[in-house]
């Protein structure tokens, strides 16, 4: 009688491909899945009554911003208690290597955080990575935000001069060859930004080299999203680079047909045999930080410089005017639309609307409010966030029906206790995966129930290059997830959005049960994947 570690029986085996769901029973040993079958007649350490519920790959997170999270709580209970069993960091441009020793502080304090560690190459990250203790399975991405720091200061708004373009081409290469899984760019924020297209054209070919994927957020999601989605896909187009667009969910100030038309223009460019691709939150709400809504000079500014123009009304006045602001909120002071969602020194005030704001501290504008916050803030003015009320439903429907369109969370691994205690990034955070499945797939059918686990596992295994992982197969690594979509519940709220979500009854990191039946293991069992490996 054949003997294994688990065996979770009778559950609808929907195993990450689309396929239509099986009732099956999985048998976990030595970190691998190594039999989907009637197991009837087997045996095993640990067994699990799944009957009712969907045995699926561990969910795959395409996008977030846990890099810094993983070293100060590899716990990532907001994401393991969702099934998130792999995680992809350094996005939007932003990661922590490769760095250089004069600029590593200026790096670590444009996200908003303290310096942590002691790596430069991204190899190195990686390996202090190894030694993290992780929960979740880590795939990293080279932000060129930290290439830009390293070659160019961290106070350069202008465009890269050919070597300092070459710099960044040989930092970029390097990591790669260290285990980095592709590049990605922030091009609506500081220093990406100012990036011209044939520096980004030259970083997109060495990521093509190795058959990497670039993931780029992209130059503008509203009024000029046309060009900013069209700089994305001519650069694929140009370079050969296989191409992700992150959170493709259009913003406020965006033309009706913009969702139409910009699925439209991947599908000509895939046409033309391009591999391109999409993401996106399952959400209405955006998010960013305070100081993106300020003009690209203002980030050549020191801390203290920028402190210093905040406090003078010549200054403010010159803040706003940002002729590529982004949000259009902002722009026309819909402050009822937009909420504070992070800071440090205000947390009271976590969650309310700028008008709250603005009206409780008798401020002249939501413009004044948040620079009063900003303020208050002091150094780690940074790392205050602001949500709004940004994407149309209708275009998330839209982005869901195509097919190559993954699910993400642009969030990070938190939890309610420890030191991550009360952090907020997205109003999301703890509930996405249960937004996603208890809203779009049981509650409006927006997708069958094998075509939504496939956008959270198997479709971003192929995007990023994962060999084993993103489906439930004999011999693929046994990042398991067991739930129960009838009790899928997002029960996040501004009031309350660190509270975690319903309906998962069991998660495996390869091959390690993370969390089972409401109870958390201490042992960590994540992975640093590296590319190539």
């Amino acid at each position: 009688m054949a003997s294994y570690d688990v065996i979770i029986r009778g559950g609808l085996v929907v195993d990450g491909s689309g396929s239509p769901g099986v009732v099956r029973d999985v048998a976990i040993a030595d970190g691998k899945v190594v039999a989907i079958d009637d197991l009837a007649a087997a045996a095993a350490a640990s067994e699990i009554d799944a009957a009712g519920k969907v045995v699926a790959p561990g969910f795959i997170d395409i996008h977030t911003h846990s890099d810094l999270a993983h070293f100060v709580d590899p716990r990532a209970e907001s994401q393991i208690r969702q099934g998130v069993t792999t995680e992809a960091i350094g996005q939007c441009g932003i990661s922590l290597a490769p760095c250089t020793p004069e600029h590593r502080s200026a790096l670590f304090g444009s996200t908003g955080s303290k310096e942590h560690g002691h790596w430069h190459t991204y190899g190195e990250l990686l390996s202090a990575m190894d030694e993290a203790q992780i929960a979740t399975n880590v795939v990293g991405m080279v932000g060129h935000g930290a290439l830009r720091t390293a070659v160019m200061g961290p106070d350069a708004p202008r465009p890269a001069d050919d070597g300092e373009v070459e710099g960044m081409v040989d930092l970029l290469s390097q990591s790669l060859e260290e285990g980095a899984f592709g590049f990605t760019t922030g091009l609506e924020y500081h220093p990406g930004k100012t990036a011209a297209y044939d520096e980004l054209a030259a970083l997109c070919r060495a990521v093509a080299d190795v058959d990497a994927i670039y993931a780029t957020h992209s130059r503008n999601r509203d009024k000029r999203y046309f060009v900013g989605f069209g700089e994305a896909l001519d650069l694929a187009r140009d370079t050969g680079v296989r191409l992700q667009i992150s959170h493709i969910n259009p913003k406020y100030g965006r033309p009706e047909h913009a969702m139409r038309n910009t699925l439209q223009m991947i599908e000509w460019t895939r046409a033309e045999g391009v591999d391109a691709a999409m993401d996106m939150m399952p959400t209405n709400w955006n998010h960013t930080s305070a100081t993106a809504l300020l003009p690209a000079w203002s980030f050549a500014l020191s801390v203290d410089e920028l402190l210093d123009t905040l406090k003078s009304k010549d200054g403010r006045r010159r803040l706003r005017d940002n002729r590529l602001p982004m949000w259009q909120l902002a722009v026309e002071e819909r402050w009822d639309m937009i909420r504070l969602i992070a800071c440090s020194a205000n947390r009271e005030l976590v969650g309310r609307t700028i008008d709250e704001i603005a009206a409780e501290r008798n401020a002249d504008s939501g413009w004044d409010a948040i620079f009063d916050l900003l303020i208050d803030e002091g150094p780690r003015l940074k790392g205050m966030m602001l949500s709004s009320q940004a994407f149309a439903e209708e275009d998330n429907l839209l982005a869901l029906a195509d097919p190559l369109c993954s699910v993400e969370s642009d969030t990070m691994a938190l939890a309610n206790d420890g030191p991550l205690k009360g952090r907020m990034m997205s109003v999301l955070g703890y509930n996405w995966v249960a937004r996603f499945l208890g809203h779009y797939i049981r509650d409006e059918r927006v997708l069958s129930l094998e075509e939504g686990v496939r956008r959270l596992s198997g479709l971003p295994a192929d995007r990023l290059g994962l060999v084993d992982r993103g489906y439930l197969a004999s011999g693929n690594a046994a990042d398991v997830v067991v739930f129960d979509l009838d009790g899928m519940r997002d029960n996040s709220s501004f009031e309350n959005a660190t509270v975690y979500a319903d309906g998962i009854d069991h998660v495996f990191v390869n091959g390690v049960a993370a969390f089972s039946g409401g109870v958390r293991n201490p042992d960590h069992s994540g992975r640093v994947l590296r590319r190539g490996n």
